[in-house]
């Protein structure tokens, strides 16, 4: 069931967690008025919808033409700012997107203030519900209803506890394009996201490098990929890492977090151009 007081307060709790990470300001946070935001106008939505979006709390970047994120390539949206320029699926009057995919590898976020759900949409047809070929034969409008859907405060109560734990972890991009910040998951394998499901992922060591399942998958990926996997995974602790010694969660040193990651992702950076340019030495000589 719907809760215009239950959801305004779970998003506030889950973007209030996400700002606590070494990535966003804690100004970027914006709360409404007593009495809601005034400035809000939406045609084609009706009035629980427009009530719940003049009652959000919104994350608003500093500078107009920078994309922030709160899931990988998954961008919040900020409805005190023009959104027309914005290309969206249509939805229903009682729908509304929370976020939007910056890419088709992102997660759209659509509200049903109907049904009190979220959809997680994505364009790679991940986690449908119906089989693949009906998926494939619905209107293009359409598919985002056979996407997984959960319970308004489920959805963000599961995705503040992520972030909490350090199962998801953001972190600032050095280059701030195309997006301003960085999405590292712990869960990488299988294994780990199930786990995650059941409530079982238990906290990293300094030492953890590898997963349970690294063996089997070593023989499943060509070396290039399996190597890449590795250096993926060793960053991704080392990323978790950092966060621990400035004393995550209660004694956290924000700024002197954010100050080592973003030398972290440079470093990150610079291997990753090495390694192209020792890939194929011969793109030297178009430049």
């Amino acid at each position: 069931m719907y809760s215009r007081d239950e959801t305004v307060n779970s998003i506030l709790r889950f973007y209030q967690t996400v700002i606590r990470h070494p990535y966003l300001n804690n100004a970027t946070l914006i709360i409404p008025p007593v009495n809601g935001w005034n400035s809000i106008k939406i045609e084609g939505k009706n009035g629980a919808v427009l009530d719940l979006l003049c009652h959000l709390p919104y994350l608003r970047p500093e500078n107009a033409s920078e994309e922030l994120i709160i899931h990988s390539e998954t961008i919040p949206i900020c409805y005190l700012e023009n959104q027309d320029r914005l290309l969206f699926y249509p939805l229903p009057a009682h729908c509304i997107y929370l976020a939007r995919a910056e890419s088709y590898l992102g997660t759209s976020l659509i509200l049903d203030t109907n049904e009190g759900t979220i959809t997680e949409f994505c364009q790679t047809g991940s986690h449908i519900t119906i089989p693949y070929e009906a998926y494939e034969a619905l209107p293009k409008a359409e598919k985002w209803k056979a996407h997984c859907t959960t319970p308004i405060m489920e959805l963000l109560d599961n995705w503040t506890k992520r972030y909490e734990e350090l199962v998801w972890m953001l972190v600032p991009n050095p280059i701030s394009q195309p997006v301003t910040g960085r999405f590292y998951s712990r869960a990488i394998s299988s294994t780990e996201e199930e786990l995650i499901q059941k409530g079982q992922l238990e906290l990293w060591h300094t030492q953890d490098d590898r997963s349970d399942d690294d063996d089997t998958e070593e023989d499943e990926l060509d070396m290039e990929q399996f190597k890449a996997r590795k250096r993926e995974r060793k960053h991704v602790v080392d990323v978790y890492n950092t966060y621990l010694r400035y004393g995550w969660l209660y004694h956290f040193d924000k700024e002197g977090c954010k100050a080592e990651l973003l030398e972290l992702e440079k470093r990150k950076d610079a291997d990753e151009m090495q390694q192209m340019a020792e890939a194929n030495p011969d793109a030297a000589l178009f430049d």
